[in-house]
């Protein structure tokens, strides 16, 4: 992994302090990091500084996090100190390095420990929303080289990429989003096709679109969770008809996540339900947890556009890729859906053509009409 240079770290911290948390003179910004993210957090410092705000760093080494785990004290972890929550309330931008680094040794954890390690997110986000706090995860801090052998990804262009997509500005991709949503929240027949056999009707219920651009808005501070955004971002999703789906839809991108990395995915849909789902290879932890899942698994949940355009095949950020297009199923009652079940699965297609009510809305990668 290459260390970034003292001009990329304060490049990207400006960024994201100005256009995506607009920092105020004399605010109070708290840095979270592990060591892998060390050198990008103190870009943060230098930059937060020379805006005026007065930063500070809170900062987790890797090896004593999992000496508290492996000496079975992961429960002190879930258990932050009076110390650390009085800084929390005292914050009015926080900026979070995700840690632990080595996401597959954490998805080995078994189930009681990671919610021991995690127990105090509801606790967390409380006492944000109180302090009015605004806050970005960067995912820049998941590109370590022990992550893109568990991905199966090259490093350095992980790591350009991450980079890259992390500068763009949210109002170039707020435009086209806005003609996105539009076309989502207005419109009924959904017909997805691409050259490697997808062609997938699906059915939109008129309800209200959500757009994430990586940036901290009043809108979304008024929403659960919505204090804290996502750096690298970009798209526009919705719950859709979940009685409505026929055809195939295919997958030409990488699926990650905490299980590992799948490719080649596929769903068949007939008469409102997923009939056949099938990966090329990776697949066969994805496919087991769904044979065990609770009913509405096999509805139709969610389509997705993606509006990053530096976003291209980053673990993680497949529903981000530029023109993309995401079809999940399973659970949607978190974004206003019906369907509750403790399934929630999803396959994304780069340059397709997405066309609603007839009218094309996605060609080739790029937003074309809403």
């Amino acid at each position: 992994m290459t260390i970034p240079t003292i001009a990329q770290a304060d490049r990207l911290a400006r960024s994201v302090l100005t256009r995506r948390l607009n920092l105020r003179p004399k605010e109070t910004v708290t840095i979270e990091t592990y060591p892998a993210s060390l050198d990008w957090a103190a870009g943060f410092v230098r930059e937060a500084r020379r805006l005026g705000a007065s930063p500070i760093i809170h900062y987790e080494d890797e090896r004593s996090y999992w000496t508290a785990v492996e000496e079975g004290r992961s429960g002190t972890l879930g258990d932050p100190g009076a110390h650390e929550w009085s800084t929390l309330k005292a914050t009015d931008v926080y900026v979070y390095f995700w840690g632990p680094e080595d996401l597959a040794r954490r998805a080995r954890l078994p189930e009681k420990v990671l919610d021991r390690v995690t127990a105090y997110n509801a606790k967390w986000y409380d006492v944000a929303k109180k302090a009015g706090l605004r806050g970005v995860r960067m995912n820049v801090a998941r590109v370590t080289p022990e992550n893109a052998r568990f991905w199966g990804v090259n490093l350095g262009a992980w790591q350009r990429e991450m980079f890259a997509a992390s500068l763009v500005d949210p109002k170039t991709m707020a435009r086209g989003g806005a003609a996105v949503a539009r076309a989502l929240e207005r419109g009924h027949d959904v017909r997805i096709r691409h050259a490697n056999g997808t062609d997938l009707t699906l059915a939109l219920a008129g309800r209200r679109p959500f757009t994430t651009l990586g940036n901290v808005t009043a809108e979304s501070m008024r929403t659960p969770f919505g204090s804290m955004a996502n750096v690298p971002d970009g798209s526009v999703y919705v719950s859709v008809d979940e009685s409505t789906a026929d055809g195939t839809f295919v997958s030409n991108t990488l699926l990650t996540s905490m299980r590992g990395p799948a490719r080649g995915g596929r769903f068949q849909f007939r008469d409102g339900r997923l009939t056949a789902q099938s990966f090329r290879d990776g697949g066969r932890p994805i496919l087991a947890e769904y044979a065990h899942a609770s009913a509405g698994k096999d509805r139709p949940s969610f389509l997705e556009v993606g509006l990053n355009p530096a976003v291209r095949r980053a673990p993680g950020l497949e529903e981000a890729i530029g023109g993309s297009v995401t079809v999940g199923v399973g659970r949607n009652a978190g974004f206003g859906g019906k369907t509750k079940s403790d399934y929630f699965g999803y396959l994304t297609l780069a340059g397709a053509e997405l066309s609603i009510d007839g009218r094309t809305v996605v060609r080739g990668g790029r937003v074309v009409g809403g």
